[in-house]
């Protein structure tokens, strides 16, 4: 039977009232969805099987067919009895050209750390945030301010940076920079001087040694309590004074895996807040300390300390006490009574393996001197140490049970730093 022009206009009407709902129908369901928070169920859903962690969004849209916001994301990831926590708010996200990952930009943002053992955590974490068979979901990330709060036991970082994470190397370079750094996107058209970061950190997501490849910090400005209190000596009875620079190098290269640096530097270190505990009365003055602490790749651990001064006083007893502490420093003749006043004080220790040595210039004596006093326009000795290597492993922990580390006494100096390049430990299934 022919068709006649009222059944095609009848054909027409259907197709275009069945289509008409269908689009309305899928506005409808894709309204609910955005607006009954599935959406950003999905989001976090996805955030939290990529990255591994717990993960809650908030007021998540999409903003265009390439571009989403969100009023707020939160990650965290738990292990090893520790919590390590990202927050971002006003978030803005563009799709990169590959289809997958996305450029993220936050207004603000918070990173926290706490536990008993952050070493164990982030070594835990470590391991857990390894993308061997896919690529992380966000390649490039810009927080105009992120504020850290980081419970290093036994230092605590608080500050408050710029934070960048941009491709680079096969990897993802992480940088903390001052918050007034102007917008950064996209990096690799910015001159690296333009961006020194305060800490940078690179990450190999595909490396099932660990996502943490590496890390570079110069941090500047820090009270000196937080060197005394990494060292084991607790918090002085006074505010220590001075102000500390700490900077780690750790490559974790191929060629030495395992090699790792940190070092600080104080000035301006008021002697008797540090040694206010010690057997007849603190060391006057102030002085300048150096600590440099190397691991090889072998493993061996050395730790090279400095203290250097000059105008300080020091007691008779508590040159006493330093010559009986059973490392070869002592006093030539008999120990001064009283205060003394020094002309210099200049003390280099290398602690490597448990076995200890002074360095510096040998008086004619062949020994080095520690700390002189000047007479008759003159400097000699009133402690002077002998070069040659000792048993150092009862050492420090007589120092710190001595100048206020009590509770604290099974520590040395390569312990208060070595687990920041501790050997990420096995990846443990049932913990993911």
């Amino acid at each position: 039977m022919p068709l006649r022009k009222k059944h095609v206009r009848y054909a027409l009407f259907v197709v275009v009232m069945a289509g008409s709902l269908g689009v309305l129908s899928g506005l409808l369901v894709y309204g609910l969805h955005i607006h009954g928070g599935a959406y950003g169920r999905d989001v976090s859903q996805a955030l939290a099987s990529r990255l591994r962690c717990g993960s809650t969004v908030r007021g998540a849209r999409p903003t265009g067919l390439s571009t989403a916001a969100a009023d707020e994301v939160r990650l965290w990831w738990t292990a090893a009895g520790g919590r390590l926590a990202l927050g971002l708010r006003h978030v803005q996200a563009v799709r990169n050209t590959d289809g997958v990952s996305w450029t993220v930009q936050a207004d603000e943002g918070r990173l926290a750390l706490v536990g008993d053992d952050p070493a164990a955590t982030l070594s835990a974490i470590n391991q857990r945030l390894v993308q061997v068979e896919a690529g992380m979901p966000v390649n490039w990330l810009d927080v105009q301010r992120l504020d850290l709060d980081l419970a290093l036991t036994p230092v605590r970082v608080e500050a408050e940076t710029r934070l960048a994470v941009y491709p680079e190397d096969d990897g993802l370079t992480v940088r903390l920079m001052d918050p007034a750094a102007p917008k950064l996107l996209p990096f690799h058209k910015v001159d690296p001087e333009a961006i020194r970061p305060l800490a940078r950190l690179r990450l190999a997501p595909r490396d099932e040694a660990g996502v943490f490849a590496g890390l570079d910090a110069d941090l500047k400005d820090l009270p000196a309590d937080a060197v005394r209190r990494a060292l084991g000596f607790g918090k002085p009875s006074a505010d220590a004074g001075g102000t500390a620079r700490v900077t780690v190098d750790w490559p974790r290269p191929d060629a030495d895996a395992d090699a790792v640096t940190v070092a600080a530097t104080v000035r301006n270190l008021d002697l008797a807040s540090w040694t206010s505990a010690a057997p007849g009365g603190p060391v006057e003055g102030t002085a300048g300390l150096d600590l440099r602490y190397r691991r090889k790749r072998s493993g061996r651990a050395a730790v090279a300390v400095r203290l250097h001064t000059s105008e300080a006083t020091i007691t008779g007893e508590t040159l006493r006490w330093l010559d009986g502490l059973g490392w070869p420093v002592g006093v030539p003749g008999a120990a001064p009574t009283g205060r003394v006043p020094l002309a210099r004080l200049h003390v280099r220790l290398i602690v490597e393996e448990g076995r200890g040595r002074f360095a510096g210039p040998p008086d004619a004596w062949f020994g080095i001197p520690l700390a002189t006093v000047r007479l008759l326009g003159r400097e000699g000795p009133v402690l002077r140490a002998d070069p040659r290597p000792f048993d150092a492993k009862g050492l420090w922990p007589a120092i710190q049970e001595a100048l206020g580390g009590a509770g604290r006494r099974d520590r040395s100096p390569p312990a208060a730093f070595a687990r920041i390049g501790a050997a990420p430990r096995a990846r443990d299934p049932a913990a993911e």
